[in-house]
């Protein structure tokens, strides 16, 4: 008998159909898993998280300075990290008035307490329009919502996002054990090709997304309007995170007016906020403690000078323009220029930071000692004898008065943090 019989022929068939579907199948597959080691392995061409749309340097409106309205106050407040029921303390201690005063933060305005109250501090701040500028973790937190904004606009980012918050609603992504656990399941779940999504170097799940994850698009908007720098040109003072006061107050600035010592004042401090390399870094703006000996900016505390000193070192050695008449030389330890004010934050280490030119507020609140304001009225800004107004808002028992810009006085508040 023919071994090609019709039920032979029909077998044969059978299983040449099924070893070409079989093929197929696999092949398929391999293209398929190699389409998707390239779509993992491509690179991502992330946009700019960053969100300083040219809100680098900020004027404070002159509307704001108790100059012609004795009444008005400026009240300056250290890194609040959260510590919402502290706030509220120390504007009872200082008797904030919203009609009257005018408040203004240095920065890092969440992440340290729970999200609970840090949503709390950015409601308030951005309810009462208050002025302010970024702290490195405020930066850090808008970053994280722009990322969330990117990616709730890719197909399937919402469902990534809401199975992240529902499956590791407790984990906190800044620590490394916890983090490690995290990265482990996305590696092996169907979210793998996701993983190219996140920075590199970023950790989901931290306390800086957790806070940017609970915003409301107001509060988004808000910090992403602060600039990380506010200057008072008729005040001759800066409100900012941190600064390099070098180079541009070797010279005068070039004006047309050189007799317009206000003109002149204006340049000066503009080019010690925009000529300066490092000035015009946000991650510097933002992070800078000290410089090394090499004149490279650190975050580190302990390396190097720390920048307040380098600061004041400098801005005591101007002069004014005492030596620009009658052919007279400066001396070695002076220069052409005259002296502002830098109100700052981000040394929690360095503690309440008073000197001459400068008030470093951050006293660690977060860490349970105390927040700091500086208060500035009529007598901040007055060469006369004007006496801070004790007789109005009383003498605190947690305060000290200190002198400020040219001639003027103001005064530091602290209240414990629990």
């Amino acid at each position: 008998m023919s071994i090609w019989s019709g039920d032979g022929l029909r077998t044969c068939f059978s299983f040449v159909v099924l070893a070409f579907f079989l093929t197929f199948v696999f092949i398929a597959g391999v293209l398929q898993e190699v389409k998707n080691n390239r779509a993992f392995n491509q690179k991502i061409d992330f946009p700019d998280f960053g969100h300083y749309n040219g809100n680098f340097i900020k004027d404070i409106p002159d509307s704001v300075l108790p100059i012609d309205d004795q009444r008005k106050r400026i009240i300056a407040i250290g890194d609040i990290h959260g510590m919402n029921n502290s706030l509220t303390d120390l504007l009872d201690e200082i008797h904030y008035d919203s009609e009257r005063d005018s408040l203004i933060h240095v920065g890092d305005l969440e992440t340290r307490a729970t999200i609970h109250d840090s949503i709390d501090v950015l409601s308030f701040m951005s309810s009462n329009r208050i002025l302010g500028v970024r702290g490195n973790n405020d930066q850090k937190v808008i970053e994280w919502r722009a990322w969330m904004n990117w990616i709730l606009s890719q197909p399937g980012g919402q469902e990534w996002l809401s199975v992240m918050d529902k499956r590791w609603p407790n984990l906190d992504g800044d620590k490394r054990l916890q983090r490690t656990e995290l990265e482990k399941w996305v590696e092996t779940s169907q979210y793998a090709s996701w993983k190219k999504m996140v920075p590199a170097g970023w950790h989901p799940l931290g306390k800086h997304y957790r806070v940017a994850r609970a915003m409301s698009p107001r509060l988004f908007e808000y910090l992403s309007s602060l600039p990380l720098v506010l200057h008072s040109p008729t005040g001759h003072m800066v409100f900012l995170q941190v600064s390099d006061p070098r180079q541009p107050l070797s010279h005068w600035p070039t004006v047309d007016d050189q007799h317009g010592i206000s003109n002149l004042r204006d340049k000066q401090e503009l080019a010690v906020l925009t000529q300066i390399p490092e000035n015009k870094d946000p991650w510097t703006v933002t992070n800078i403690k000290s410089v090394t000996d090499q004149g490279i900016v650190s975050p580190s505390p302990k390396r190097g000078t720390p920048w307040s000193q380098m600061w004041n070192d400098t801005m005591s050695k101007c002069s004014g323009n005492s030596g620009t008449n009658g052919g007279e030389a400066y001396q070695p330890t002076s220069l052409p220029c005259y002296p502002f004010t830098v109100v700052y934050g981000h040394a929690a280490g360095r503690g309440l930071d008073i000197k001459r030119w400068s008030i470093g507020l951050d006293t660690g609140c977060s860490y349970g000692r105390q927040l700091s304001a500086v208060v500035l009225d009529g007598s901040s800004f007055s060469s006369a004898t004007y006496q801070f107004r004790d007789n109005i808002h009383g003498r605190a028992p947690q305060s000290q008065e200190i002198d400020f810009g040219d001639n003027g006085q103001a005064r530091i508040f602290s209240v414990s943090c629990a």
